[in-house]
């Protein structure tokens, strides 16, 4: 079964949902992120729970798009959310009050495998349901 058995909105609207997620995340990733965050929460830096949700949204909303539950396709969407995330890690190297760091990419992978995941189980559990 590749594609959920649920009403999905219009092509356009659904590919609208991935370019808005990226659009987000490129816009954090480049702006001065200050001073107004919390270092860390339960002994976590806070920029790691970050990564992990805005890749595992972009996984999922990559899922979404393609209306897909097959893991080659899933596996395809968080591929394309971690090169994303390495793209984006790159990018703030020049940025002065940016850092670019493999740490990061590595957290934004995991993250866009875990989006790819949680949308896969939540989209076949609720095809179930249905």
């Amino acid at each position: 079964m590749s594609r959920p058995d649920r009403a999905v909105p219009a092509a356009a609207l659904r590919y609208a949902v991935p370019v808005a997620v990226a659009t987000t995340i490129l816009a954090a990733s480049v702006v001065d992120p200050g001073g107004g965050v919390p270092r860390t929460v339960l002994g976590v830096e806070t920029t790691v729970y970050f990564h992990v949700l805005g890749y595992a949204g972009l996984a999922a909303a990559l899922g979404y798009a393609a209306r897909s539950i097959d893991r080659r396709t899933l596996l395809a969407a968080a591929a394309v959310a971690a090169l994303y995330g390495a793209v984006i890690e790159a990018l703030q190297g020049p940025i002065p009050y940016r850092t670019t760091a493999a740490a990061d990419a590595i957290t934004n992978a995991v993250g866009a495998a875990l989006g790819a995941g949680a949308w896969r189980l939540l989209t076949v559990r609720g095809a179930d349901d249905g």
